[in-house]
């Protein structure tokens, strides 16, 4: 009784064996790789009848794929050096160009706002020197009018104290003795110059009414008179003529003053107005220079960013090629093995089910 028990229990394993076989090999057999090992396994078993040779060919597979997982694992060591030197590279070149763009347009901004307050700024210093030059002008015309009416009032007073000196002489004359009738012609001469200065006639009045009473009456009272206003007259023409000299002298040096003011006020203006103009040439040129350099920074830090999207896209790309080849190799080695595996270990059950196929 034991014996059929035990004889029962090898049957039962045998047999699960043997499913368990099928069901193995059945799976790999669905594989395509799984497919073409077990038709070249069962090519060699029907020709040559043992498994050594089918052995050392699928080590052989077994061997290459291994070999090739090294081959690929050194190929994808090479690419990620690479991408990670050609990433970093590629990242340090944005981050210049970014920077770069962000210095030139800052500097294209500062200089549009230094050209804007140098073009206010040269505008402005035109106005005040066409206003320095217009009160150059007009002040100088006020100077010269002003020194013309001092020459000729100056002249007017030389003329003046010239006829008072002449009549005084003609006045001595008489008081020496000489007679009205000789001295006549010179009278008359002295009135008539007297009479027609016309800017002192109303001082000359009373000396032209005295001398016209000395036509009637030499009297030496009258004729002392005569001098005393004459001599008074003369100071006061020489006091006025002194006052009006003062006075141009004082307007010539203040104009003196005032002249060279403006003139050096002129100079400084004109040479603010030079200095702002190459300064408004120098910021046009430095805008011009600041928006060709953050184009070519901006275009090449598009096609940075252009290239290192590719670059992440082809590494991306080689990792994914890697692993799923890797995990197909993988797959393909775990079916050479268990291949190995059942034709070593479980060759009766493995050639029954391969000589089962077709």
């Amino acid at each position: 009784m034991q014996k059929l028990i035990a004889l029962a229990l090898i049957v039962s394993c045998v047999l699960g064996v043997q499913k368990d076989t099928k069901t193995v090999l059945a799976e790999i057999d669905a594989d395509n790789f799984g497919n073409t090992i077990l038709s070249t396994v069962q090519m060699y078993l029907q020709a040559k009848g043992n498994a050594e040779e089918i052995l050392v060919l699928l080590n052989q597979v077994l061997a290459g794929l291994v070999d090739d997982q090294n081959k690929h694992d050194n190929v994808i060591r090479v690419d990620r050096a690479a991408c990670t030197r050609i990433v970093t590279d590629l990242e340090n070149s944005i981050a210049y160009h970014t920077a770069q763009v962000a210095a030139n347009a800052q500097m294209r901004e500062d200089n549009e706002k230094a050209l804007a307050e140098a073009e206010n700024d040269v505008r402005q210093t035109i106005q005040d020197i066409e206003s320095n030059e217009r009160t150059f002008a007009q002040e100088e015309a006020n100077r010269n009018k002003a020194h013309e009416t001092w020459v000729r009032k100056n002249g007017e007073h030389d003329d003046a104290i010239a006829a008072v000196d002449e009549a005084t002489k003609l006045v001595q004359h008489l008081s020496l003795g000489a007679t009205f009738a000789e001295l006549k012609p010179k009278f008359e001469a002295v009135q008539k110059r007297l009479i027609e200065n016309e800017s002192h006639g109303a001082l000359f009045q009373p000396i032209v009414t005295a001398l016209t009473e000395l036509a009637t009456k030499v009297d030496q009272k009258a004729i002392q008179r005569i001098l005393q206003l004459l001599s008074q007259l003369r100071q006061q023409l020489i006091e006025a003529r002194s006052v009006l000299e003062d006075t141009e002298n004082r307007q010539a040096q203040r104009w003196s003053e005032f002249s060279t003011h403006l003139s050096n006020e002129h100079n400084r203006l004109v040479d603010r107005k030079n200095q702002l103009e190459q300064s408004i040439q120098t910021f046009r040129t430095n805008i011009e220079t600041a928006t060709h350099f953050f184009e070519v920074h901006q275009l090449e830090l598009e096609q940075a960013q252009e290239t290192l999207d590719a670059e992440h896209e082809w590494c991306a790309l080689q990792e994914t090629t890697y692993d799923t080849q890797t995990t197909e190799r993988q797959r393909q080695q775990e079916i050479v093995e268990r291949i190995l595996e059942h034709l070593t270990e479980k060759l009766t059950a493995t050639s029954q089910y391969l000589g089962g196929r077709f």
